[in-house]
């Protein structure tokens, strides 16, 4: 049981780097709540919030969602684009062919981006 939502509690979404919580926003949380569903099993979050030290450090863009707790990494053989786009998630990143960072960025349609 966690405390922001029947999966997933607030240690999991704080940054790697200092323990600064951003968010998470309530639709990013409805999003993985939904993609967990999906998918069928549990979901890891490997990094939730950023600050703006550790975002720069990994090499995140000036707006990233992670800054404003609106996108979160997760294992890279989790799930597939098209499980994350019917989930409801707005951003979906891929390495290797994999979904690695998901997000809710308001106001435009599904995009992918490889890195």
């Amino acid at each position: 049981m966690g405390d922001l939502s029947a999966h997933f509690s607030s240690w999991e979404f704080r940054c790697n780097h200092c323990t600064y919580l951003m968010g998470p926003s309530p639709t990013l949380l409805a999003c993985l709540e939904r993609l967990r569903a999906e998918v069928g099993k549990p979901l890891t979050i490997v990094s939730g919030s950023r600050c703006v030290a550790y975002n720069r450090q990994v090499g995140g863009i000036k707006t990233s969602q992670h800054i404003s707790g609106r996108a979160a990494d997760i294992p890279g053989s989790y799930c597939t684009p098209d499980q994350v786009r019917r989930a409801g998630f707005h951003g979906c990143g891929l390495r290797g062919g994999r979904v690695v960072h998901v997000d809710v960025t308001p106001g435009r349609g599904f995009f992918t981006f490889i890195d």
